[in-house]
């Protein structure tokens, strides 16, 4: 690779001037005075190991006074296309499928030539067969400011730095494709020439649409006379066999030049119990079930199959609750025993008002429905029957519900050899094949072996987790969970095979899930927020002192990061520290709980939105905006609505401890916002000093660890002691050690 030095003069998003110095290439200090304009860079670079890093400053010599940029340009030449590009949180092997232009909410299935036509919609990408093609990106397009690639035929690749934002200005990064070259630019301040991702109305009247030709509205920065621009740039070599090795080492590495805070806010008891009293009053339907919104006209707000809540959010309150909420759990799992499942033992994926609906997005009646939804479904009623039977209850006919379903899936994939993404639930056909969409599957089928014991179950579970380590997993890319982004890459799906290989090491104990347990961890953690984005100064979010790090993009098409995991709690992490003792899943679990609950909208610190009002209190917007997809007047901005984030926290209270100790490696791991700390410790007793910094009264939740050797399934809220502690107030918590 070679380094080139890019210096531009801009008339709004248009370059109209530029000049170009490649400096030698030797470490040191290198100087050099423009001709196109008053500018003197200095250019140093500097190595170690695997590492190089530029300090790159520009320095204007005379008034100038129209607006430039200054750019680091990495150059690879023998370029082939066939190389893992990767952008975190944003690009997966360069997004390289078939766009096309479809109105959101976008649905597409198909074959051509025997093959899946899996495609994305017109979202940043680098083009399959075209020789030029190009990604532009302002960093909070992604979970890091970062940018890299693999290269299958050597071994390795590249992985490169920046910070976020550089002299008040947010850092653009751009990977363009040229013949058989690729540059890899960084660029302060980000310009994205000409055009950029947008979501929205488009000006033409054509429609709702996600489409990369919208013109930019980005502008260079004006520089007075002595005044500069610095910024560094590392770029590391990694040495790496397969394509989660080489993730693995990115994710070590991504902290390298920003990092979150610590800090405390809301306890997870206070958002639990918001959004406790908010489904009382506002998602219980007449019908006797648990909607998933509370909009009045739109059907998708009413009941889906998992996903964004059916069948999850019942969940949490058979595990905690003794009165309302948990009389309308039962009544929500007996209304979906009763009406929302097919004969052929589908579940119904959407529902309104005594009407079903396909996942299609056409008011037809169809039974097109996406395979994760009920994947979903029968994982989590599961855990709910669980649930039942430990507390000597059961609803009548959930079981043979959960077996139907079961049924359904091993008898499809016996038909069809996947499980597809959308499928036709009448004629058990697939419309939609090539994604990893159901990749919670094997984990439903292997729990309901362990609940069954039906052997066939866990065949099929072991079948379909090997399809998916190999078609995807392996090739770095999980894609099509969530039902309106086509077939585009997403956490979900990653996060999904995550909790699979987990719950099949936990049901078989072989090693090889165990194995793939960590490499899907690595993946996943990928579309994870890894610092603190500066939001602007008079943005809601600045407001509220909201954190990014552990927040969660959720795909590739819809460039927002979220609060939580698009639906699960992150608890597949616990087990893998208790299965390896290795703290970096007990880091990210916590991230991604901790810095869920600030979000939640609450009487006394409501959360304004852009539809000119507060949230009610124990609603979740989805919506963390660090980039302008949706215009740049929505960065750090909320929308009004009931989101499935609301639905984490539920899950996040009863599957998370606030507070975790390992009494055998003398380990305390706080993911609320509480801290402890062991505190005059006795040879057959523990003891904790536990304080809350936070402004409300807290409920805390503490699961203490004598071995790790026993195994955790999903009935351990009631082996977690909930301990309440005022605002401000100390404790002392003691425990006998077994």
């Amino acid at each position: 690779m070679s380094y080139q030095v890019i210096f531009k003069q801009y008339k709004e998003s248009t370059w109209v001037k530029e000049e170009r110095w490649k400096p030698e290439e030797r470490t040191g200090e290198q100087v050099k005075d423009f001709c196109e304009f008053p500018v003197r860079i200095c250019f140093r670079l500097s190595s170690r190991e695997d590492m190089e890093s530029v300090l790159l400053e520009a320095e204007m010599l005379e008034k100038f006074q129209e607006p430039v940029s200054l750019a680091l340009e990495y150059k690879k030449e023998n370029w082939k296309k066939t190389e893992y590009v990767f952008m975190p949180g944003a690009v997966y092997d360069g997004n390289r499928m078939q766009s096309i232009k479809i109105p959101y909410p976008p649905y597409h299935a198909g074959m051509t030539d025997g093959k899946w036509d899996s495609v994305i919609t017109d979202i940043p990408h680098l083009d399959k067969e075209k020789s030029v093609s190009r990604i532009q990106f302002r960093s909070g397009d992604m979970a890091t400011p970062a940018m890299g690639y693999y290269d299958r035929e050597k071994d390795g690749g590249e992985f490169i730095l920046a910070k976020h934002e550089i002299n008040g200005r947010y850092t653009g990064f751009t990977i363009e494709e040229i013949e058989n070259a690729a540059a890899f630019r960084i660029q302060v301040p980000a310009v994205r020439e000409e055009e950029k991702y947008y979501f929205g109305e488009l000006p033409d009247g054509s429609g709702f649409y996600p489409t990369c030709d919208y013109p930019s509205d980005d502008k260079g920065m004006i520089l007075r006379q002595g005044k500069k621009i610095c910024f560094e740039v590392r770029k590391y070599w990694i040495a790496s066999q397969t394509i989660p090795e080489y993730l693995k080492k990115c994710n070590v590495l991504r902290e390298d030049m920003e990092e979150g805070t610590e800090f405390c806010s809301i306890p997870f008891s206070a958002a639990y119990a918001a959004v406790k009293a908010k489904y009382a009053k506002y998602n219980f339907a007449e019908e006797g079930y648990y909607r998933v919104g509370t909009e009045t006209e739109v059907p998708p707000a009413y009941w889906q199959a998992g996903w964004v809540g059916g069948g999850m959010n019942t969940c949490s309150f058979l595990r905690e609750d003794h009165g309302i909420a948990r009389e309308q759990s039962l009544s929500t799992l007996k209304f979906i025993v009763e009406h929302l499942q097919q004969e052929s033992g589908w579940y119904v994926p959407m529902y309104a008002k005594g009407k079903r609906y396909g996942d299609n997005f056409q008011d037809d009646g169809s039974n097109i429905s996406l395979t994760r939804k009920n994947g979903d479904m029968v994982y989590f009623l599961l855990k709910q029957a669980m649930e039942l039977k430990s507390q000597k209850e059961m609803l009548p006919g959930l079981e043979a519900s959960i077996r139907l379903q079961a049924d359904a899936f091993v008898r499809f994939f016996r038909k069809n050899g996947q499980l597809g993404q959308f499928v036709d639930t009448d004629r058990d056909t697939l419309l939609q094949g090539g994604t990893a969409c159901a990749a919670i599957a094997p984990a439903a089928l292997a729990l309901a072996y362990e609940y069954f014991g039906e052997e066939t179950y866990l065949t099929t579970a072991e079948a379909l987790g090997e399809l998916y380590d190999r078609e995807f997993l392996q090739k770095g890319v999980l894609n099509g969970g969530p039902g309106e982004i086509c077939q585009a890459p997403d956490s979900e799906s990653a996060f999904a095979f995550l909790e699979s290989c987990v719950q099949l090491y936990e049901t078989t104990g072989k090693e090889i899930w165990l194995s793939r347990a960590k490499e899907a961890f690595e993946l996943a953690i990928t579309w994870v927020v890894s610092y603190d984005f500066h939001f602007p100064e008079e943005s809601t979010a600045a407001g509220l002192g909201a954190h990014t790090r552990g927040t969660v993009f959720a795909n590739a098409q819809n460039k927002h990061s979220a609060p939580g995991i698009c639906t699960l709690s992150g608890n597949s992490m616990l087990k893998l520290y208790r299965f390896t003792g290795d703290t970096r899943y007990l880091t990210w679990m916590s991230r991604i709980s901790h810095v869920l609950s600030q979000f939640v909208s609450l009487e006394n610190r409501p959360v304004y939105t852009l539809a000119g009002k507060n949230l009610p209190s124990g609603y979740f917007n989805e919506r963390v905006q660090t980039c302008d997809w949706e215009g740049k007047e929505t960065i750090g901005e909320f929308l009004y609505g009931s989101n499935w984030p609301e639905v984490t926290m539920l899950l996040t209270y009863t599957e998370i401890p606030g507070i975790y100790v390992d009494l055998e490696k003398e380990l305390i791991w706080c993911s609320d916002h509480v801290k402890a700390e062991f505190w005059e410790n006795e040879e057959d007793e523990f003891c904790l000093k536990i304080t809350n910094p936070s402004d409300y009264d807290a409920k805390v939740t503490l699961l203490v660890d004598e071995s790790r050797n026993q195994k955790l399934g999903h009935l351990y809220f009631h082996r977690m002691e909930q301990i309440e502690i005022r605002a401000g107030e100390e404790i002392i918590k003691k425990g006998k050690k077994q």
